[in-house]
């Protein structure tokens, strides 16, 4: 049995029998890990077990499961609110589904990190749709499923602002009679999402790399959003 020091926050939990929760957490350390917590569903536990919340654990590891047998809150939980709250349920939905297991990436987790400050700290819509869609890519590159947005997918010729593109979700973008302007694409390339025509055609690429990621899974965020 080995233990291990992580920095986490809860993704996702259920009840497992009277007394515990099996809880998804995303750390720093491992990535996506699912243990067992036992006592977790006491007042005491449930208080810390809530998304949001920046944790610290102790886990024991036997025989490739893990089971939380400390939780200490390492301050207090995010105030997230109205398209705030949505979002971030959204981005723990999309890491819940898209990670493997116990595949640990620095960069992901940064980026997790400072979308959700960014929540905390946004006032507008357009900003919001801006930080997801930047935590959108870096899900995507993480996963493998990232695509250029400098070069034709087929050709390898450079994307040109003055022509026209459909993108083809696992492949990239191709040369087309109509579609997305190049114009876009180039500015999405140089994050340049505070233009709400290049932030649109961004919400149009990354919804359907996203589905395609996700295999066609509904996103239950994405549902309750809208309604």
């Amino acid at each position: 049995m080995t233990t291990k020091s992580l920095e986490a926050w809860v993704i996702h939990k259920q009840w497992s029998g009277d007394t515990s929760a099996r809880v998804n957490f995303f750390t720093r350390e491992l990535g996506l890990v699912n243990c067992l917590c036992k006592g977790g569903r006491t007042p005491k536990k449930q208080s810390l077990l809530q998304a949001f919340t920046p944790l610290w654990l102790a886990v024991d590891e036997r025989h490739e499961r893990y089971y939380a047998n400390s939780i200490e809150a390492t301050a207090v939980s995010l105030p997230l609110a109205g398209t705030a709250l949505f979002s971030g349920l959204y981005i723990n939905e999309l890491l819940f589904h898209a990670l493997k297991p116990v595949y640990p990436d620095p960069h992901l987790y940064e980026a997790y990190l400072q979308t959700l400050k960014g929540l905390v700290l946004m006032e507008s819509k357009t900003q919001v749709e801006a930080l997801l869609r930047r935590f959108e890519w870096a899900l995507l590159h993480a996963c493998g499923y990232s695509f250029s947005l400098i070069e034709e997918a087929r050709s390898e010729s450079l994307i040109s602002a003055s022509l026209q593109y459909q993108f083809v979700a696992g492949e990239g973008f191709i040369a087309a009679g109509k579609g997305i302007p190049g114009e876009h694409i180039l500015a999405i390339a140089a994050d340049n999402l505070e233009d709400a025509v290049y932030l649109k055609s961004a919400k149009l690429i990354m919804r359907q790399a996203i589905d395609h990621l996700l295999g066609g899974r509904e996103i239950k965020a994405r549902a309750l959003y809208s309604k």
